[in-house]
């Protein structure tokens, strides 16, 4: 069967002598002819001027270094693609602008990022979550560390990243695209570089909170990188080599509301004594601090051989080892009418909002805390080769072979132990302690305070135990992930010297990708018959300091000593933790042809691009368990095929003196989340009632098919100097499908049936991720750079960069539109996104404050035992300053530079809230986190 979708790319853009071809091209017309007019003044000069001289570029061609350096490079990507695309360019071998990849990536127009302990982390373009985008590094699909297609993008270091361009529109030549944009990571290359540069950088690292937590590592932190580049044997062979490595402290204050409760019908009206009846009531709450070492090593190598004209061989290669060790420490208790131990209020605090009272503080009683300390630590290999050869094999033809390989693997553990007030009496009869909590919770997003009546710091009276009989008294979880995607392209182009196109691509593109993911549960048991225990003086460490709740200290202790020490560890898998466990396998087959054009429309308008179309059969199976029951479990393997024809065009309309118009049309598709595409279910066949002998279940689909779309853009762009454009773009994605969870019939062939009742049939219900109803994306960008210093020369050297975008859809991620408004809203999407940059750049001396800002929206996020939820992000601002002197030509210090960097100035909160609302429509805060200021200092040295 065929589906009608797209992907999007871009064009490799190079600029064209204008040509005396006019192309009888019905859309272009219409395009440009509304702009001509506009422009025919600022024209008539400019083409004057050309008809002198041909080769006459439209911008200026100025040599500047430093932030305008890297400005003006980006720039002129931006200028001379054939798509709508965004760029960032290092301003110095090994110097990107910000402390991260994530970190300039999120500053280009349209683009968001989410933080994740505190770091930018994943990115979503126009509003689309990080599973519509696609990742490239030097134009090859990359795998990811994590469960699903988003990358992680700082598995890749700053240093070694030369530029980025982000692809917003497609053209047929750009392989393992998304739908909603595709991010493009290069490294230097050598011949293309043309001299000799070694470069060298060290920067120190420092937290404002300095270190939370005793018997972690060192609370200062640093960066090393070193490059080199060289050309050999005049200039047919080019090296360059990168390494660089972080070790980098990252420290948390965290507080989160569990829940928020007492106002609905369901809800006992004396469930909590003491409450006012129909008030909402916090019924649970979690403190700790976390600190954690991030360790990265990362190498860089490219190999360059071009002997002549006629051949050049690129071989590029890439490894990043990840390590990552984290503690947590912390506080948690309950405090509804279930799980708690006969909770009571006195003194409540009441506000009124909307129609609802709302208890924001009060004494509470019978409360029985657990006090936490947890280890995890996560490790991640990843490796990337690709092998590119070109051959100029006749006059006007060309041919490209290029093979990659890219893998990683992630091991990961996570380990958490519980420790609380207990007392064990006559016979071994364990009796909890309960205690008493004031609190005072205000419905603003900051941290809440409490006030316990005992001392939870005390390692003589809080014991190792389970004292919320959680029936087990640790946990120790292992994910286990493989990622591997092998790729072969070739292509075959003929360049055409006359006639309205410039040139003509054919080529096919294999890949085959295979994730799998394992996870294996253990349970940690205090030995003695799980009788509680005090810790040993050895095994203590420093009481943690929750103070910035209210709390003063929690017990501390080594978690890996302490599980060796007091604790049996035995494998303890549930249904849940067994659907955890998939492999997906991808085979893409990608055919294509894309047209360039390049041809004059009169005497005032050069209009290029491209047109182009994507054949793509894919074959995709996934295998996992079906879990009916712990002791009969079955494997299933099930999959699918499909093909999707995707047609692109893109349209670029010069009109001289800097003015362009872009347009771009085109099918797109981004292939579902991975984890939704896995075999791993839940199915049995009803043992009683009108449905006994009737199969039903949940799980993912391996049946699973693309996020299809079809897209517009438009985009209007004035250049003006190197360093300086303005730019307007309108944007619309109709996607035909969207992929949400819904009940559906389901053919359970291949399943096992371990009850004693058999089926009446093979088809039953399935809730599983479907291809279900779509809708539309829609928004629109402005953005500018300008260069100061063209209005007045008091100016000079002063600069700024402004983008801000809107975005809106009708697209309801769930089944059903909730009164809540959160609940309707696309995950990722942030309906304003906005970025400003104020530079001054002179004489050695750079200085630069950033700052990003972005709306709410529904994000992806860690829950309970590691699995995957969705929650409301509120606003999020973080300003970053940057100065740096790099010392003249000339000077005994020539090649030396000093930076300052402080990143996260205002020491801006992550903020959520709770998906419902009170009545009246106020927010429930959830989440509170703050994560510091991350200061650092570094020097570097660059020499020939």
């Amino acid at each position: 069967m065929t589906h009608h979708a797209h992907i999007p790319g871009a064009a490799g853009a190079r600029r064209f002598a204008p040509r005396k071809h006019l192309l009888a091209s019905a859309c272009a017309m219409a395009l440009v002819s509304s702009f001509a007019a506009h422009a025919q003044d600022a024209q008539q000069e400019q083409v004057a001027e050309t008809q002198q001289n041909p080769d006459i570029n439209t911008l200026d061609k100025v040599q500047v270094t430093g932030i305008r350096g890297s400005i003006a490079t980006s720039i002129d990507t931006k200028n001379e693609s054939s798509s709508i695309v965004e760029a960032i360019s290092a301003e110095d071998i090994g110097k990107l602008p910000d402390v991260s990849i994530a970190e300039s990536i999120a500053r280009l127009p349209g683009l968001a990022a989410q933080r994740v302990n505190g770091r930018a982390q994943v990115i979503a373009i126009r509003g689309l979550a990080p599973d519509f985008a696609a990742t490239l590094l030097n134009g090859r699909e990359q795998v990811t560390t994590g469960d699903n297609r988003g990358v992680e993008f700082d598995q890749y270091p700053s240093e070694l990243i030369n530029a980025v361009t982000v692809y917003k529109t497609p053209d047929a030549k750009l392989i393992g695209q998304g739908l909603s944009g595709t991010v493009d990571l290069q490294t230097i290359r050598p011949l293309e570089y043309g001299q000799r540069r070694i470069v060298i950088n060290a920067r120190g690292e420092k937290n404002s909170f300095g270190r939370l937590n005793s018997g972690v590592s060192n609370s200062l932190g640093n960066r090393f990188s070193a490059s080199y580049i060289d050309q050999f044997a005049n200039n047919t062979i080019g090296i360059a080599l990168g390494y660089a490595h972080l070790d980098s402290p990252f420290q948390e204050k965290h507080y989160k509301a569990w829940w928020w409760g007492g106002s609905a019908d369901w809800f006992p009206v004396d469930g909590i004594p003491g409450k006012p009846a129909g008030a909402e009531m916090l019924m649970g709450a979690e403190a700790w601090a976390r600190s954690s070492d991030q360790i990265r090593d990362g190498l860089m190598g490219v190999f360059e051989y071009k002997p002549n004209e006629n051949f050049h061989s690129i071989l590029d290669l890439y490894y990043s080892k990840f390590d990552q060790k984290e503690t947590m420490r912390g506080i948690m208790w309950s405090q509804d009418p279930w799980t708690g131990n006969g909770v009571t209020i006195s003194n409540p605090s009441v506000v009124r909002r909307g129609n609802v009272d709302i208890v924001t503080g009060g004494n509470l009683s019978n409360i029985e805390p657990v006090i936490r300390n947890d280890y995890n630590r996560r490790q991640d290999d990843m490796f990337s080769a690709g092998w590119k050869n070109i051959w100029h094999f006749a006059e006007n033809w060309t041919a490209l072979a290029d093979l990659s390989y890219s893998t990683t693997e992630r091991e990961q553990s996570i380990a958490e132990t519980y420790a609380g007030l207990q007392t064990v009496g006559a016979g071994g009869v364990i009796s909890p302690v309960l205690d008493t909590l004031t609190y005072s919770s205000p419905l603003s997003s900051e941290f809440a305070r409490f006030s316990f009546g005992r001392n939870y710091g005390d390692p003589s009276s809080v014991v190792l135990s389970d004292p919320s009989n959680w029936g087990r008294d640790g946990r120790i979880e292992t994910p286990h992930l493989e990622d591997t995607i092998k790729a072969a392209r070739f292509e075959i182009r003929r360049d055409f010297q006359s006639g309205p196109f410039s040139g003509l691509d054919v080529g096919f593109n294999f890949s085959r990708r295979e994730k799998e993911k394992i996870s294996t549960v253990y349970y940690a048991t205090l030995k003695n018959g799980r009788a509680p225990i005090t810790v040993d003086s050895d095994v203590l460490v420093a009481p943690t300091n929750l103070g910035f709740v209210g709390i003063p200290h929690v017990l501390a202790y080594d978690v890996n000593e302490a599980l060796s020490r007091y604790y049996d560890i035995a494998v303890r898998m549930d249904k849940n933790d067994f659907q955890k466990d998939f492999s997906v396998l991808e085979k893409v087959n990608t055919f294509y042809a894309k047209l360039d054009i390049d041809t004059d429309l009169g005497e005032r308008i050069r209009l290029r691009g491209n047109v182009g179309v994507q054949y793509i059969k894919t074959d995709q199976s996934s295998r996992g368990f079906n879990v009916a029951q712990l002791n009969n479990i079955g494997e299933v393997k099930a999959g699918t095929d499909y093909d999707d024809l995707l047609p692109s065009l893109n349209l670029v309309a010069d009109f001289g003196d800097g003015w362009f118009i872009r347009f771009g049309a085109a099918k797109t598709l981004a292939r579902g989340r991975i984890d939704d595409m896995r075999a791993a279910a839940e199915a049995s066949v009803a043992q009683t009632g009108q449905n006994a002998g009737r199969w039903s279940g949940s799980g993912g689909n391996p049946y699973l098919e693309p996020w299809r779309a079809k897209a517009a853009d438009i985009s209007f762009e004035k250049y003006f100097g190197p360093a300086s454009y303005v730019a307007l773009a309108l944007f619309y994605k109709s996607l035909d499908n969207y992929i949400r969870p819904n009940e559906v019939p389901y053919d359970f062939t291949g399943y096992t049936n371990p009850d004693p009742i058999p089926p009446v049939s093979n088809i039953g219900t399935f809730t599983t991720p479907v291809n279900d109803k779509g809708g539309y994306l829609r928004g629109a960008e402005l953005s500018t750079a300008l260069d100061f210093g063209m209005f007045t020369p008091a100016l000079d050297g002063f600069g700024a960069l402004f983008s801000a975008s809107y975005t809106e859809s009708n697209i309801n991620p769930s089944n059903t539109t909730s009164t809540v408004a959160a609940l309707n809203r696309l995950p990722g999407l942030s309906r304003d996104v906005a970025n400003l940059t104020l530079y001054y750049e002179k004489n050695g001396f750079s200085a630069r404050v950033s700052e990003r800002y972005r709306s709410e929206f529904r994000g992806e996020i860690y829950n309970l035992f590691f699995s995957r939820a969705y929650t409301t992000i509120l606003a999020d601002r973080q300003t970053d300053l940057q100065l740096s002197y790099e010392f003249p030509d000339g000077s005994n210090m020539a090649g030396m530079s000093f930076l300052f960097q402080v990143n996260n100035l205002t020491n801006s909160p992550y903020r959520t809230v709770q998906d419902s609302e009170f009545g009246g429509g106020a927010s429930q805060p959830l989440e509170y986190n703050e994560y510091g200021r991350q200061f650092m200092f570094g020097v570097s040295y660059k020499f020939n």
